[in-house]
């Protein structure tokens, strides 16, 4: 029997958790029994990753956002393709997946990241996003969400067989993480006894990032050393980069980096103080470097981080709480070591391998097999 053949449609414009994860899950997929297929709407760094790992990959370049012109050449390659089944990611994609879903005959599914109505700048987009999604979702077949958290969401809108299935990240030991941190913090010429924190994430108000700033002006009266590290890109960078200027705090905004998890061995403390978020694909990034972890409770994130055993979570949104828990970690090496030494096993939980037989097992149910 010929491998099923699956169409993934992605964005596919930055290298957010969304990417990486379909990335990996492409990369990953048993050969002998799918054949996985990528469509991009937007020409970027996802398809030339996919590319370069041998996937088969077609860009279907939208003018803008809400531009339908991929529509004739998305469904003549998929009738070329002979594709079994689309699987979509975002809220563009979606749209595409489901509608060429229900105008070929074909059954489709979704894969939700994020909570969509935080998604947005605009409160007026994030509504039309919500309503759009709410419309089509009727067209598809089942739900991936990864996290419990999402569930009653995506359940709200009219999503129907949702299953949870948790992200995982490949993970790979690195060779020499004390020289990786000494080189990184010589390229950035921040002083090797400067107390390190920050994070991996978009400049994005649902990522919390003013949060960050608040907290470590806070931080600065107890740790004069401070520096701050936010690793990424998005529209708030300028914003964030013109606080710390005002508030005198040392910092480094390097923006997107391709190979951002080499970066992690430079924090002493690794904080998400995120206002939304799916699962938080970094964190695992983080657990597996050995960086103590200091984060937001919301969404998926308490999902991964048990607090006081595996790292400290907080309210979102408070950055004096945030600020508390920082200097917690930071002033006891103790507690550091011990919550390193728990996430280092927590993230076991968290494989490439399970998220992958698990996502096979859905694809069988919904293709009947």
């Amino acid at each position: 029997m010929a491998p099923v053949k699956i169409l993934h449609i992605i964005g596919g414009g930055e290298v957010g958790g969304a990417e990486q994860h379909v990335l990996t899950l492409l990369s990953h997929l048993d050969g002998r029994r799918y054949a996985p297929l990528l469509a991009c709407l937007v020409a970027g760094p996802l398809g030339e990753a996919a590319a370069a790992r041998g996937l088969k990959v077609k860009t279907f370049p939208q003018r803008r956002k809400t531009d339908p012109g991929p529509w004739p050449q998305l469904v003549r390659w998929i009738r070329a393709e002979d594709v079994a089944l689309l699987h979509s990611h975002g809220i563009r994609a979606n749209l595409f997946g489901r509608l060429v879903g229900r105008w070929l005959g074909l059954p489709s599914i979704s894969t939700v990241h994020s909570s969509l109505a935080h998604d947005y700048l605009s409160v007026r987009t994030a509504r039309a996003a919500v309503w759009l999604d709410r419309l089509t979702l009727p067209f598809s077949q089942g739900q991936i969400v990864i996290s419990k958290a999402l569930v009653p969401e995506v359940a709200a809108r009219g999503g129907k067989n949702i299953e949870v299935i948790y992200n995982g990240r490949e993970l790979t030991p690195m060779a020499d993480p004390a020289a990786e941190r000494a080189a990184w913090r010589r390229r950035w010429h921040i002083p090797a006894e400067a107390r390190v924190i920050g994070n991996i994430a978009r400049f994005h108000p649902c990522k919390g990032p003013g949060q960050l700033v608040q907290a470590a002006r806070i931080l600065r009266r107890q740790f004069p050393g401070l520096h701050l590290l936010m690793i990424g890109d998005g529209p708030l960078r300028p914003l964030v980069a013109e606080q710390l200027e005002e508030e005198g705090i040392p910092f480094t905004l390097p923006g997107f980096l391709p190979q951002a998890r080499r970066v992690l061995p430079v924090f002493d403390l690794f904080v998400l103080p995120s206002l939304s978020e799916g699962m938080g694909l970094v964190i695992l990034e983080a657990m597996q470097a050995g960086v103590p972890l200091v984060a937001s409770d919301a969404g998926g994130i308490p999902e991964l981080i048990r607090d006081g055993q595996d790292g400290l979570l907080v309210p979102p949104g408070e950055p004096e709480a945030l600020a508390r828990a920082c200097a917690a970690v930071l002033s006891d090496p103790v507690l550091a070591a011990s919550f390193v030494r728990s996430a280092g096993e927590r993230r076991r939980a968290f494989t490439v391998e399970k998220m992958v037989a698990e996502t096979e097992r859905f694809y069988d149910r919904i293709l009947g097999l």
